[in-house]
């Protein structure tokens, strides 16, 4: 067993001694998996990340109900304590809670998290050309944990304490181009042409603490909090091997990057922000129809940011790459960084009728952004050095109308309209950047519905649901901002009888801007199907499709540029079976069978090359029985069996092969 496992336990069971003097009740499910992965290992650890070993599955404590006081701690009434998927699992969850009738509840909470993610970048692809998938692979942790205390002063006061962690750390593989400042548009050309892959480890932190009042006066509650908050990342970056060649190497620009060698190149990147915290809401009655709320929220992140980089290697001296030299590059770089915030919401309530109420809502927020940067590189012996001061401001103001009507109890209709403004401003040095600074209006029409009929002798049994939007843009802030954006869903369930129901959701969005020939369409439609056919028997099934489609054309501006209005691509189609069946042959036997079937078809394509990606089959079974033990607990039998198939790089396929033997114990 793992020592950390080990500890792990030894410490909640210490702990669930010392929460009372009788035995909690609870359960805890121990188990050992056995793994077999053919085929690209790295994509397994992408979608599943489960291996062999012991594990903690499950650990619970709770205090058993009691209205005895002399079986009450006098320091707590009620406690719970749940454990997930301890001894290496990709996800693990901790949360304590512990209690005392109208004096405090205190909540701490625990969720680790792995990202993993690898593709197979060194494979040929179809257009011949090696190198030229992502590279961009991370494995990552993130932790986050939160203590949460509320402390009851009075019935109608209570002061809250809060604190919250969050940190991610980990391995990271990048690409980077060799840039810096003063560089001229050879060197531009240089730098598109070959971006190198690096490694680089991460780290980064965040912390807020802060304390609160409630405060509640008949139809009245008021809640503030203050306290601080800080980030702070790292980057430190460097190139895998030394005489390292570029991932381009395309056969047309070959003979070029194949001698423009980096020799070694670092970089180390780094920002610490802080802030302090505000945030005040409110909600109460200013009449008997009328009711207020609204909230103010402050923070002004500020700190220091720098980025340092070295590098030597070999470069082209002319644009086409036929002339080459070495160098020898350094950039420093330091900025101070201020970015103010302040979002503060209004809204009011007005009961007209018993079946008709009136909602208004504004928000005005303004983010600032100000950046007072300075350079210094040397390239070859020459010195540039320079200084920059950019500013963002952005200002949105939106409007929200809307009313709701009940004409009659199985109907529920809300219709309104959002008005939105958005003024994004920015300055380089004190001037205005007039291709950065634009207003943009919205207007934004909503309608949804909520029906439940009342059916003869089966209340309850419909439920039809929906709603529908067109959101309208005057000035579109980049090439994929929609002039016009419609969509809506829709949610249908009915149970004809007790133990069997159908439900249907689906979805539609149109995207379009006719200034750069942008379209994008997505339709979803899911359906499931639920049989309990009696008490030991349970068939399900179930059917989803979803679509996507984009469009648009684009242009590389960097260095000399060779493509302009180039012609991207994106449909991709999602088809996904599922089934299973549930079944207790006896008392204390039970099986279990689920599977799914994941098709995928579409191709990502940009014009004149062949598509880096395209159809995916990924089946998915699980099959697990299980039996109760007389005053031994519940062994368990689980098998699972999984592929997963590109059709065009299929050196990222694999398949793969787990057992699971678990046993489960209530106490």
């Amino acid at each position: 067993m793992h020592m950390t496992t080990k500890l792990t336990i030894a410490t909640l069971l210490t702990a669930a001694s010392l929460l009372g003097q009788d035995l909690p009740s609870g359960s805890v499910t121990l188990g050992y998996r056995f793994t077999d992965v053919n085929g690209y290992r790295p994509k397994y650890t992408e979608l599943f990340g489960l291996n062999s070993g012991f594990r903690v599955l499950d650990f619970s404590l709770f205090s058993k109900p009691s209205d005895k006081t002399s079986d009450k701690s006098k320091y707590f009434d009620s406690y719970s304590l749940t454990v997930s998927g301890l001894g290496g699992e990709p996800y693990t969850t901790a949360q304590l809670n512990l209690r005392k009738n109208k004096v405090y509840d205190l909540r701490a909470n625990f969720r680790q998290t792995h990202y993993y993610w690898d593709r197979n970048d060194l494979v040929t692809l179809p257009g011949g050309i090696p190198g030229l998938t992502s590279n961009h692979n991370w494995a990552t942790v993130r932790k986050l944990g939160s203590i949460n205390l509320l402390v009851h002063a009075t019935d109608n006061l209570r002061f809250t304490f809060e604190y919250n962690r969050n940190t991610r750390d980990g391995n990271t593989l990048t690409t980077r181009v060799i840039d810096y400042f003063g560089s001229s548009s050879t060197w531009g050309s240089f730098a598109r042409a070959n971006p190198y892959l690096m490694i680089a480890p991460l780290d980064e932190e965040s912390n807020r603490v802060t304390a609160g009042v409630d405060y509640t006066k008949r139809d009245w509650a008021l809640h503030y909090k203050v306290g601080y908050q800080s980030f702070e990342d790292s980057v430190n970056g460097s190139n895998l091997v030394t005489l390292e060649r570029s991932i381009d190497t395309d056969p047309a620009t070959a003979a070029a990057t194949a001698k423009e060698l980096l020799n070694g190149a670092g970089w180390a990147d780094h920002r610490k922000l802080s802030t302090p915290v505000s945030e005040l809401s409110y909600t109460g009655k200013l009449a008997p129809k009328l009711e207020a709320r609204g909230s103010y929220i402050f923070y002004r992140y500020k700190g220091p940011a720098d980025l340092n980089l070295a590098a030597d290697g070999t470069a082209r001296t002319n644009s086409t790459g036929t002339t080459l030299a070495p160098y020898v590059v350094a950039l420093t770089t330091h900025a101070n960084v201020s970015e103010p915030n302040n979002v503060l919401d209004q809204g009011l309530t007005y009961k007209i009728k018993e079946w008709w109420s009136a909602f208004a809502d504004y928000r005005y927020s303004r983010f600032t952004v100000d950046s007072d940067a300075a350079f210094r590189s040397v390239a070859n012996g020459v010195v540039a050095t320079g200084t920059s001061l950019n500013q963002w401001r952005v200002g949105t103001s939106s409007l929200d109308l809307n009313m709701t009507f009940t004409p009659i109890p199985s109907l529920l209709v809300r219709a309104g309209v959002r008005l939105m403004k958005n003024d994004v401003e920015m300055l380089a040095d004190h001037v205005i950047d007039d291709t950065r600074t634009k207003r943009i209006k919205s207007a934004w029409p909503i309608g949804s519905f909520f029906y439940e009929p009342f059916l003869a002798k089966r209340p309850g049994r419909l439920t039809i649901r929906g709603d529908a939007d067109q959101i309208t843009t005057g000035t579109s802030y980049t090439r994929v901002t929609p002039h016009i954006d419609v969509g809506g869903r829709f949610i249908v369930r009915y149970r004809p009888f007790e133990h069997f129901y159908v439900e249907d959701t689906g979805v539609f969005r149109n995207r379009t801007l006719l200034a750069s020939d942008f379209r994008s369409t997505v339709r979803s439609n899911a359906t499931t199907a639920n049989y309990e056919w009696n008490e030991k028997l349970t068939v399900f099934a179930g059917f989803s499709y979803d679509s996507y489609f984009a469009s648009n054309y684009v242009s590389f501006l960097r260095g000399t540029a060779p493509f302009t209005n180039l012609a991207l691509r994106d449909q991709t189609v999602n088809r996904v079976w599922q089934g299973g069946v549930r079944g207790n042959p006896t008392k204390r036997l039970g099986i279990t069978f689920t599977g799914n079937f994941v098709r995928s078809t579409g191709f990502g394509e940009i014009a004149g090359e062949k598509p880096l990606y395209g159809p995916m089959t990924f089946p998915y079974t699980t099959g697990t029985i299980y039996y109760d033990v007389p005053r031994v607990g519940r062994w368990t039998l689980q098998l699972q069996r999984t592929y997963y198939v590109e059709q065009i790089v299929t050196s990222n396929n694999f398949g793969a092969k787990l057992l699971s033997i678990l046993y489960t114990r209530n106490f």
